[in-house]
């Protein structure tokens, strides 16, 4: 079976540490005519400023934009700002995913809940279905 993270190795997961955020996110690709931390950039084709967008505020994503252009702020700079942003978003999410590895028994109980009451509405819904389409005959 392939894994995908083994041929790119650019996915971030909830079971990363913050070291492996921060190097995948240092690793990241950037404005390619971009050799020099003072050289102009361009937002609009980097993947960091993307993801800038759907971590960091709006204020500060905008500053960054026109740092870049103006070649005041540099890529790895902005990396480390948003390695940070996305440790601290995922922060919450991994909290709870830490909880509920450490308590399996909780994990358990919700999906047999679940299941049952998945179980339930599916058998309401076939007499329906079967209601329909006139193969009830066999019920009571």
């Amino acid at each position: 079976m392939i894994k995908w993270e083994n041929l790119f190795g650019n996915a971030i997961y909830l079971s990363d540490s913050e070291e492996e955020i921060t190097k995948k996110v240092m690793s990241a690709v950037t404005d390619p005519n971009r050799i020099k931390k003072d050289d102009l950039g361009n937002p609009d084709i980097c993947m960091v400023s993307y993801y800038h967008k759907l971590f960091t505020n709006s204020e500060d994503v905008k500053s960054i934009c026109e740092e870049c252009k103006a070649g005041k702020r540099g890529c790895v700079a902005c990396k480390k700002q948003l390695a940070k942003n996305i440790i601290e978003y995922l922060k919450p999410i991994k909290e709870k995913r830490s909880y509920y590895e450490q308590h399996l028994e909780e994990v358990d109980k919700i999906l047999m809940e679940g299941t049952e009451k998945a179980r339930k509405t599916a058998k309401e819904t076939m007499k329906k279905v079967k209601k329909a389409m006139k193969l009830d005959y066999f019920e009571e």
